[in-house]
């Protein structure tokens, strides 16, 4: 596997992986109709760790009911179906009242992907400062490193300390400390390294 950082983001190649794929059929999706950011888990799956996941979490901005209708049924008519048993208007109710919804391929629960509008500062902020990632040909956004591994240690499982530590040593040359700490800071966490 190949990492590369420049000034627009970071280049990725390597052999996609089934989770790879199901990632970016969503992305192709989301991004129509929203932008987006992926958060936890599968970013720190994308940049080489080998740990498993049942879901992928997508921060995506707030839409209008409409828009969210749309996305709906295009994605019912691309080959997924949502888990929640909600028909499209209430799966916006659901968003709307900062709840996240499911959506996977038809016939499959797991990969899935998590659905939610920005419910905090941390979300807001994650799209607001998303990196761009260049996965082979294919671009994907993520949250800033930074405030992934704050976030990852504010968490505090033991899998989510592994991922902080896991992306601090793979980036700790190109991190912005004070950004690190700041997050940090306002998650009233320490950052061990």
């Amino acid at each position: 596997m190949g990492i590369s950082i420049t000034p627009h983001g970071i280049k990725i190649t390597r052999e996609l992986s089934e989770l790879d794929n199901f990632v970016l059929d969503v992305v192709k999706l989301i991004e129509k109709y929203s932008p987006y950011v992926i958060v936890s888990g599968y970013v720190t799956i994308l940049f080489g760790r080998s740990r498993g996941t049942e879901d992928v979490d997508f921060v995506v901005e707030r839409i209008p009911k409409e828009e969210f209708i749309k996305f709906c049924r295009d994605a019912q008519g691309s080959g997924f179906e949502f888990i929640n048993p909600e028909d499209c208007f209430g799966l916006y109710e659901m968003l709307d009242g900062r709840m996240s919804i499911r959506m996977a391929r038809r016939g499959e629960i797991i990969p899935n992907a998590e659905i939610k509008f920005p419910k905090d500062f941390f979300h807001q902020e994650a799209l607001k400062k998303r990196i761009s990632v260049i996965l082979n040909d294919k671009q994907i956004y993520i949250s800033p490193i930074e405030l992934q591994i704050a976030y990852k240690l504010y968490l505090g499982s033991d899998k989510d300390v592994e991922d902080a530590y896991y992306l601090y040593e793979l980036f700790k040359e190109n991190l912005n400390r004070r950004l690190l700490h700041d997050y940090a800071k306002r998650l009233d966490i320490e950052v061990p390294f």
